[in-house]
């Protein structure tokens, strides 16, 4: 069973059936758990709206855990993100080596789901930059950071932890069906992390674009970015390293490592575009 608010086309698996549920309204979720063993929640607001980011990622995941245990369901994954660690630079970090310095409201109020989710006795799986199918942040926030900035910020030598939608979905998949691991949060990423400057070569392929130049320093970009309405910590996510070891959750989920350049298949097929770069 799939749930979704909004489902649409693209959502549509023979392997699931898919119905629709708002985890902000109270007993939405209650008809569905019937006989269910794991609820794998992925639903969270990603935007700047405390409001928002409260009803949904706050209540919404107390509802989860209200209904689950209602319904008698003793095993909640929950997708979370690296970014409630806040701005790195982080070189290798284990989960257990970082605490909670979130820099954006939906991230300080995606700690907050983790932790109710770890009081549950919950799983967390954190990934930090997921790219394809449905990306509307990641690769799309890169392009128009390029062409705000006239290039790109820095030298490309950061290193990042990326990890595909498919990859992402075999992982937590992998992990339900793994004995329960009570209260643990796992990171979910390549194990090797990916350089800027390799992944802008993707993007650039996939886009048709120019290779973008390094700006270094330079504090023009850093102004047009601002004014674009940028912040400091979106620039860091992927101007410095943010890439986290993940080897406990392919070890655990029984899957195979898989790598970056393995999957620049699924990246360019993401975002196959027509016209010009940024339309999918």
């Amino acid at each position: 069973m799939a749930l979704s608010r909004k489902p649409v086309a693209r959502l549509r698996n023979s392997n699931a059936t898919i119905a629709t549920a708002d985890i902000s309204v109270s007993g939405s979720l209650t008809p569905f758990l019937c006989d269910t063993d794991v609820v794998i929640h992925a639903a969270s607001y990603v935007g700047s709206d405390p409001r928002l980011a409260h009803a949904i990622n706050e209540t919404g995941t107390g509802n989860v855990i209200e209904q689950c245990r209602q319904a008698g369901v003793a095993r909640v994954i929950y997708v979370s993100t690296c970014s409630v660690y806040g701005s790195g630079p982080h070189r290798g970090l284990l989960e257990s080596e970082a605490g909670y310095h979130p820099a954006s409201v939906a991230s300080a109020s995606r700690a907050v789901a983790e932790q109710l989710i770890l009081g549950y006795g919950g799983e967390v799986v954190r990934p930090n930059l997921v790219f394809g199918s449905g990306d509307r942040w990641f690769v799309p926030g890169l392009l128009k950071l390029m062409k705000v900035a006239g290039g790109w910020p820095g030298d490309g030598s950061a290193q990042l932890s990326l990890i595909g939608a498919e990859a992402l979905g075999r992982l937590v998949s992998g992990l339900a069906l793994a004995p329960r691991q009570s209260g643990q949060a796992f990171h979910a990423a390549y194990p090797e992390p990916v350089r800027v400057s390799s992944l802008l070569q993707g993007v650039a392929r996939v886009f048709g674009m120019e290779y973008p130049q390094f700006l270094g320093d330079d504090e023009r970009a850093g102004s047009a970015l601002r004014a674009a309405g940028f912040s400091g910590h979106q620039v860091d996510l992927v101007t410095k390293d943010h890439w986290y070891s993940s080897e406990r959750l392919w070890r655990i989920s029984g899957r195979e490592p898989e790598t970056f350049s393995g999957a620049l298949g699924e990246f360019s097929s993401a975002y196959q575009v027509s016209g010009e770069p940024g339309r999918s």
